[in-house]
Parts: structure tokens; C-alpha cells; sequence
């Protein structure tokens, strides 16, 4: 989790998205605008490997458990990389 922690909270520093982190539970929540539309991105640990991932925008809910810390990091990767190739290919279209 602590992996994970660290790429969200960099991710959020960049993008300037809100991080939170309860230690007490080790639950990670960011929430912010891609591509103009709101999104929120909760990641809990359920047991000792166990990771649940829920990425929430107005119009949809994806629900996801990983059954190990290493696949639920490169899955939160790259949902938040693919947002990040939409928001410059948008740019770059207005500009």
C-alpha cells in the first residue's frame, strides 16, 4: 500500500487533485476533475493482500477487487495515465 500511497499523493501534488489518507485504516481517497468531469478514487485494503478499488464519476461506478498489492497498482495506474492521455490530446485539440 505504501507504493501505492506514494504514486497517488505525487499524482495529486501534480495534478492538484484532493488526497486524503486515513493511516488508521490505510484507505486512500482522491477525488478531483478529469477531462472536466468529476471523479473519486477510494482504494481500501480488505485483508492482509487484499485491495478494493472504486473509481466513481457522476455517471458510472467501477468496483474492482485485487487479490494481491502489485496488480491493484498497476490497475490505478493506468486508469489514471489513460485520463492523463486524454486530458493533453485534449489540450493540444484547443490549443
Amino acid at each position: 500500500m505504501e507504493k501505492i500511497s506514494k504514486f497517488l499523493k505525487k499524482l495529486s501534488e501534480e495534478n492538484g487533485f484532493d488526497y486524503f489518507s486515513y493511516e488508521k485504516t490505510g484507505e486512500i481517497w482522491v477525488s478531483g476533475y478529469m477531462n472536466g468531469t468529476k471523479f473519486d478514487l477510494v482504494v481500501k485494503p480488505v485483508k492482509k493482500h487484499q485491495v478494493k478499488v472504486i473509481f466513481e464519476t457522476p455517471d458510472e461506478r467501477r468496483v474492482a477487487l485485487f487479490l494481491n498489492k502489485i496488480d491493484a497498482y498497476r490497475k490505478i495506474k493506468k486508469i489514471m495515465s489513460l485520463s492523463e492521455a486524454k486530458n493533453s490530446s485534449e489540450q493540444v485539440q484547443t490549443v
